[in-house]
């Protein structure tokens, strides 16, 4: 379990193609963030829960298995590339986001990016837009692993604002229309969409 609240951007150092639908990552971070890590935790990855297979004191490897690999961007994925992490809740921490599973329901491109004094709204469409039911206006939804609220929603494609904080301390600031992000939708709205 996450909140969607971003602890730091990592960056890829390295990736090894294991087969067609199958990697290998490894993610670099400040010299201490993993220092309270273990082999076997989970850590969120641009909105992926991902296992720690291997450690270090600066950077952590994690497997990429082939449903992973189909439903997000991890298959576009380039050495240097930043990425979103987070390291899973504990009870006895501060819950600021929302309930974020690291289960990526699909992909979503940015069709629009404007600014408007200094909040940076950005459109996505979604890859499948059956899903578009699961994101309402008001509503939560992670990009990318990144918790944040729903401007707009309609038909096939949805807005969120992004205030300078989270331009500063996430990837989402360096998104570019026609770039692709990993879409989580709000899990009590797909309890309420199975209920239907």
């Amino acid at each position: 379990m996450f909140t969607g609240i971003t602890q730091e951007v990592g960056r890829l150092i390295s990736i090894y193609q294991r087969n067609d639908k199958e990697m290998r990552l490894k993610i670099a971070a400040s010299e201490d963030y993993f220092s309270d890590s273990r082999v076997g935790d989970s850590i969120m990855v641009d909105g992926v829960c991902l296992t720690i297979n291997q450690l270090e004191s600066n950077y952590a490897e994690f497997d990429i298995m082939v449903p992973t690999f189909e439903t997000t961007i991890v298959k576009f994925y380039q050495v240097g590339q930043k990425v979103n992490l987070e390291k899973a809740l504990l009870v006895s921490n501060r819950f600021d986001g929302h309930f974020v599973l690291g289960h990526v329901d699909q992909t979503a491109e940015v069709v629009k990016k404007e600014c408007s004094e200094e909040t940076t709204l950005l459109t996505f469409k979604l890859a499948d837009r059956q899903q578009i039911n699961q994101i309402v206006n008001k509503g939560s939804v992670t990009i990318s692993g990144v918790s944040l609220t729903i401007v707009q929603a309609r038909e096939d494609v949805f807005q969120v604002g992004l205030i300078p904080l989270t331009l500063t301390k996430t990837t989402l600031g360096l998104l570019h229309e026609r770039d692709l992000v990993n879409v989580e939708t709000d899990i009590l709205a797909k309890y309420l969409m199975k209920g239907k």
